[in-house]
């Protein structure tokens, strides 16, 4: 365990000094949001919400979903992600049509606690700034303009505790708890002929609050071959407090440094899932999910946007191939396809941004008790449409799952 361990480390600390992330609607209320659990389901577009974990791996989009591990053992699950972007529209300076991104995208440690409660602790992004543009600005009260460069970066992040109780045979319930947290940082740099230097303006958005998800998982066998399973979740409002500071730097002369100015808070709505999942002789899995955000309902707008209620629709099929050993039947490895659509939450120039993608996967055993998946998804998101941008990715996805068993004063057998 020690080893694999080593190697789980060397993975996180190369993917936490890659990050590049630029995204030209991130500029956009708390920046893009990340709509997608990073574990074994990313080959079925995400489609989990009615899926359990399994005693090998989890599955991260339905708190309730944990209670599916087994007892005595601990999982660790980690994702990192590679991503390409093509740009197109107006916009665009053709020398960077295209940009990088490699990071890590979630990490997360459970364990069962006895035969009915699961919990594990893990953290996830759950938004993303990272845009850089050029713009001319007018000087108020006269003719002349300014040259204006700007640069966002930052982002949010969730850190959160997981629990999951078996009630019965067929029924799944939990909650996590979260605490989500980030800045978001802009800068402004102004020249031209009334500037004797640069005029430089940074501005720091701070955020926090607690908020929570409550999940269940239903299932049941039809026949003696197929059974079913129906998930929900829903996802609490979270107002985030918010604190603003702002520095202006005139050539190297500090005209202000870290002063703090008044902030607005920036809310996330209540989110729900839905999900339905069928399952034949534990071999091939076929599922549907759907989420709803209520965003309308905040009122909250900007220059020339505005937020709009936000819809994801996604189905995927999973094919196990297993064997029978030692009396038990083991997965040896999987494949899955997937496909979704996505209306996002903004809408820029009276114009919606929607996003639709499709994926495949593949699985299976690194070792006794390493687990691994690989996922392909391309989409495109955006349009150029009114002059604004559209984004074709494709996003590459390694998942590992650790699984260990644990022992209690090495005693490993009653």
């Amino acid at each position: 365990m020690q080893k694999t361990l080593t190697i789980l480390s060397l993975l996180m600390a190369g993917a936490a000094t890659a990050q590049d992330y630029n995204a030209p609607y991130s500029i956009y209320g708390v920046g893009d949001l990340e709509q997608r659990f990073y574990d074994r389901s990313l080959g079925m577009a995400n489609s989990s919400v009615s899926l359990m974990s399994s005693p090998h791996y989890q599955f991260l989009k339905n708190p309730a979903s944990l209670s599916g591990l087994e007892r005595s053992n601990v999982y660790v699950n980690m994702a990192l992600t590679g991503k390409i972007i093509t740009y197109a529209g107006t916009p665009i300076d053709v020398t960077a049509s295209k940009t990088r991104d490699f990071s890590i995208k979630s990490f997360s440690v459970a364990t069962k606690l006895n035969n009915v409660w699961a919990s594990s602790v893990g953290f996830m992004p759950v938004s993303y700034v990272g845009y850089h543009y050029a713009a001319t600005k007018n000087v108020e009260g006269s003719e002349d303009t300014y040259a204006g460069d700007y640069v966002g970066d930052g982002g949010l992040y969730n850190v959160y505790w997981n629990n999951a109780f078996a009630i019965g045979k067929h029924l799944s319930i939990g909650v996590r708890s979260s605490f989500i947290f980030g800045s978001i940082n802009h800068t402004e740099t102004l020249t031209g002929d009334m500037l004797a230097a640069s005029l430089i303006t940074k501005t720091r958005e701070y955020y926090n609050n607690v908020r929570f998800e409550f999940g269940s998982i239903y299932s049941a066998n039809l026949s003696k071959n197929w059974k079913f399973a129906l998930g929900g979740k829903m996802t609490t409002k979270a107002t985030l407090n918010a604190e603003r500071t702002v520095s202006i730097t005139e050539g190297t002369t500090a005209v202000k440094e870290d002063e703090t100015i008044a902030a607005t808070a920036f809310s996330l709505p209540v989110s729900y899932d839905a999900g339905l999942s069928l399952t034949h002789k534990n071999r091939v899995t076929l599922a549907v999910d759907y989420n709803y955000q209520s965003w309308t309902d905040l009122q909250q707008r900007g220059l020339g946007y505005s937020l709009i209620d936000s819809r994801r629709l996604s189905a995927g099929v999973q094919i196990s191939n297993q064997l029978e050993k030692w009396g038990r039947r083991y997965e040896k490895n999987y494949l899955q396809a997937g496909f979704f659509t996505h209306d996002s939450y903004l809408r820029i120039r009276n114009t919606p941004i929607k996003e639709v993608g499709g994926s495949i996967g593949y699985g299976g055993y690194l070792s006794g008790s390493l687990f691994y998946g690989l996922s392909l998804e391309a989409g495109r998101r955006g349009t150029i449409t009114n002059n604004l941008i559209k984004e074709n990715y494709v996003q590459a996805t390694l998942t590992l799952s650790l699984r260990e068993f644990l022992f209690s004063k090495g005693i490993k057998y009653d």
